[in-house]
């Protein structure tokens, strides 16, 4: 479809609800950047080019198909359950009755991508979006267990262990998130066990080891490094550091992207929690290669691809009139709809 002309025409949004709410997928395209079908010289036609080929690559990717896929380290086990949680804000609107500006609900979301394999594209997904209170951050226990129960159950998986990355959890509400989400998490997949067992027998493994990680992109650290001739530059894509480090949880840096004119900012990973079972696994490496993971661009980015993909999902249900509370979840099961 012709996506319309300007970002704010309110037909767009309320096309793109009709949609996801029939579960529907859709493509729009913007043919006020690029007049595909006349194009005028070599140069415009290599632009056209470039952009159908992106379309073409989010298509797949909507349909649930893997153009590229990156290895995970060999010490997790199969299947893992890797989980992204993110909130997204509206804007405050103007109101021309009360004349004020009103904030709108915000929109919480769940993105679960199940791995069968270490180095093959043998993935699935589900996804889910909450309705919240404007400004409302935490206390998403209750949502994150109804949505790893429904995408374990719809995916037809059991999980052998479970990492975790939520997105916008400040310093001072990391014990309240952890305390609050941790649980229900647990929760959601000791039932799924207990149904794999039948729900009368006793199983042999009860718990799931679970890794949890908080990603805070909004800090004030900077890494540089003293090139040649002393010349002092951004560090490189993929630098890790280790040990700027709170006396309360583990952390670690990654700098995922580092533009030549500009000084970026590492991501903060803050590790919560990590059970026992998980601790050989380098949470360092795997959630830098699932920054190379995300469908929407060919390079790394700043977060892991699940982590990334719930922050794509908040936004586009968090702009529609409903907050997405009539998307047909279920039938986007194996799919990235929103990307």
């Amino acid at each position: 479809m012709t996506k319309p002309k300007g970002a704010q025409d309110p037909a767009y949004s309320i096309v793109k609800h009709m949609l996801a709410e029939g579960g529907y997928l859709s493509q729009f395209i913007n043919f006020k950047t690029c007049d595909h079908g006349r194009t005028r010289d070599a140069k415009d036609q290599k632009r056209s080019n470039m952009v159908l080929i992106s379309v073409a690559r989010q298509i797949l990717h909507k349909c649930g198909f893997s153009i590229w896929w990156v290895s995970i380290p060999r010490s997790l086990p199969l299947p893992a359950v890797l989980i992204g949680v993110d909130v997204f804000h509206a804007p405050r609107s103007y109101d021309p009755v009360t004349k004020t500006r009103l904030g709108k609900s915000s929109c919480a979301a769940v993105v679960i991508q199940v791995c069968h394999s270490h180095d093959e594209a043998e993935v699935s997904y589900y996804s889910q979006t909450w309705r919240r209170e404007a400004g409302q951050e935490y206390d998403l226990g209750e949502a994150l267990e109804a949505s790893v129960e429904n995408g374990l159950r719809l995916l037809e998986v059991s999980p052998r262990s479970c990492i975790v990355w939520r997105d916008g959890v400040g310093d001072t509400a990391i014990p309240n998130t952890l305390n609050q989400e941790l649980p229900a998490l647990r929760r959601a997949l000791q039932k799924r066990l207990q149904r794999d067992e039948g729900g009368g027998g006793k199983s042999m493994k009860m718990d799931v080891p679970i890794a949890f990680m908080l990603c805070q992109k909004r800090i004030a650290t900077k890494l540089f490094f003293e090139g040649p001739q002393g010349r002092v530059t951004a560090v490189p894509p993929g630098t890790h550091v280790r040990g700027l480090e709170d006396v309360r949880f583990h952390s670690f840096y990654i700098n995922g992207v580092s533009p030549p004119t500009s000084t970026p900012k590492p991501v903060r990973f803050v590790i919560g929690h990590q059970d026992e079972e998980l601790e050989d696994v380098a949470l360092e490496e795997l959630s830098w290669a699932l920054c190379h993971g995300y469908a929407n661009w060919c390079g790394p980015i700043k977060v892991p691809s699940v982590c990334q993909m719930a922050h794509k999902l908040a936004e586009f249900a968090g702009t529609l009139r409903d907050c997405g509370e009539t998307i047909d979840h279920r039938g986007f099961t194996n799919t990235l709809y929103f990307l």
